[in-house]
């Protein structure tokens, strides 16, 4: 029913569309790599939002060897949050789990989730970068070079329709139990709705999904998977001049391939590179569009449910998301293309379909998941996570957070190289450097055992140590001369001794004083 309703409706799109831009399309077996048809499918284009394969593939990637979880918590930074649109306005510090990442970069083609994904797969976007251009190699797209992960233009990004079938393939064969992700009908986050970006999905019978991309420059692309009696085929389209166009392009692709058991006799990895540049097409795409270029998530018909509400600018998002009201979409009108009152050729609607919940936060599992690359340079994320864990009573062992290591004086509980708490403000002293090589702190000049001896001892402390002879025993005055001299008190004014008081007997007798000589001076008294 839907294959023949497509098939009048690719008829009428034929006529009204008129010639076909001079882009580039492919469409390949995707079990052989078999070539179906071609058109310039190793000219070099502008990959736009295609590029979001390259990132999903080494997200799933390192699912796969271990080094993220589906679970994931990854935040979300400064750069990602700063990305143009098509996003869905990530705030920094918030966290989403890689699962929800990937729904949403994939469905919604969300510029800010693709640098998210990136940051948590490599750490920062330029090692990501690189890992994509690795990765793109080894696969053998010899024409592709990436800039960045979100596919926003940039003049040295470029793929070529061979190249894209070639990644598209290694998705399928690599990680087909993630299929889903590329062929997920909608994602709901919060109240919005947000339908995927590839006009076959609801639409086409057999469709697998896949991805889309637009910028100005790229036109229109397309990469899509579709399986029909027992063939999975990929239909890659690239320069079209508007959503409608690609989409009617592709299952034209499509249709043509399920209905043709042969083909042209060679493989797309067989296909040679073009060495070619890539072209901006951004004044035809204007001109298509009555002057304006439109949005790749632009799908002005057929949205997952009838009756759209257009955001309000004081509702919570700021009116930038269009709210599809929960009810069920109408009954085809018979074709899956039909022409506006314009004349404008349009999709009709999508088959019903039940978006995904998605939402940014941690999950339960991502307590025990893998840390995100760019995670694991936040000191405060281990403690947020709990990683590494001291079970209840264990004891705290060596390496808890690096491998055992030889032991030092530092891990003896010994003072910490440099340190100065205990040393004089004025004379800092800082301990030979073998001090700190292993075993106990030992002391620079110290008293070692039996050597003790007054050369050992600081300058001037020797004064009052004697040695004392042996066999002797000390009489109590030789004894008082080996006492240890005391400490001497701070020094006062001495204080006046009173004469004794004669006896009564003398009482009445005073000698007559002396009177000093003239020019002579008096001298103390003895007693004084």
């Amino acid at each position: 029913m839907i294959a023949s309703r497509l098939a009048a409706t690719l008829a009428l799109g034929a006529i009204l569309t008129g010639p076909a831009h001079a882009g580039t399309s492919l469409v390949i077996d995707a079990s052989s790599g078999a070539v179906l048809s071609s058109e310039n499918a190793n000219q070099a284009w502008r990959p736009a939002s295609t590029t979001k394969m390259m990132t999903i593939y080494l997200a799933l990637k390192a699912v796969r060897e271990g080094r993220l979880g589906l679970e994931t918590a990854i935040p979300v930074s400064k750069l990602a949050a700063s990305q143009p649109r098509v996003k869905v306005y990530a705030r920094p510090g918030q966290e989403i789990t890689l699962d929800n990442a990937l729904r949403i970069m994939m469905v919604k083609s969300a510029n800010d989730i693709a640098y998210v994904v990136a940051e948590g797969v490599g750490g920062d976007v330029p090692t990501f970068v690189a890992m994509m251009n690795a990765e793109a190699q080894r696969l053998g797209m010899r024409d592709t070079r990436f800039v960045n992960p979100n596919g926003w233009d940039h003049p040295d990004q470029q793929t070529s329709a061979r190249d894209l079938a070639i990644l598209a393939m290694a998705l399928m064969h690599d990680f087909s139990q993630y299929s889903d992700y590329w062929g997920t009908s909608a994602v709901q986050l919060g109240k919005q709705v947000m339908p995927n970006t590839n006009g076959l999905v609801g639409r086409y019978s057999g469709i697998g999904g896949m991805k889309t991309g637009f910028t100005c420059a790229s036109g229109f692309n397309v990469v899509a998977t579709a399986s029909r009696g027992g063939r999975t085929l990929i239909a890659v389209v690239l320069g079209s001049l508007s959503g409608t166009d690609r989409t009617v392009q592709a299952a034209q692709l499509l249709d043509a391939g399920f209905a043709s058991w042969g083909g042209t006799g060679y493989s797309v990895a067989s296909m040679p590179p073009s060495g070619t540049r890539a072209p901006n097409i951004c004044d035809d795409v204007r001109h298509r569009g009555g002057g304006v270029a439109l949005a790749d998530d632009a799908d002005v018909s057929g949205p997952i449910a009838a009756g759209v509400s257009h955001g309000d600018a004081n509702s919570p998002d700021g009116g930038r998301f269009a709210i599809f009201n929960a009810q069920p979409a109408p009954q085809a009108s018979g074709s899956v293309a039909t022409r506006s009152p314009r004349g404008r050729v349009v999709l009709g609607p999508r088959a019903e379909a039940i978006p995904v919940q998605v939402s940014f936060g941690r999950s339960p599992g991502s307590a025990s998941a893998p840390l995100a690359a760019n995670a694991t340079a936040q000191p405060t994320s281990r403690v947020a996570r709990g990683t590494p864990t001291i079970e209840p009573e264990a004891p705290v062992a060596a390496g808890l957070a690096l491998p055992p290591t030889r032991r030092t004086a530092s891990s003896n509980g010994a003072i910490p190289r440099g340190a100065t708490a205990f040393a004089p403000a004025s004379a800092p002293v800082q301990p030979s450097s073998d001090a700190f090589e292993s075993g106990p702190l030992r002391l620079q000049g110290s008293v070692q055992s039996g050597a003790a001896n007054a050369a050992s001892l600081r300058p001037g402390a020797a004064a009052g140590i004697k040695t004392a002879p042996r066999n002797a025993r000390p009489d109590k005055a030789q004894a008082a001369k080996t006492q240890p001299a005391k400490a001497q008190p701070l020094k006062t004014p001495p204080a006046r001794t009173l004469p004794a008081k004669p006896k009564p007997s003398q009482a009445a007798v005073k000698p007559p004083a002396a009177k000093p000589a003239a020019g002579a001076k008096a001298k103390p008294a003895n007693d004084a």
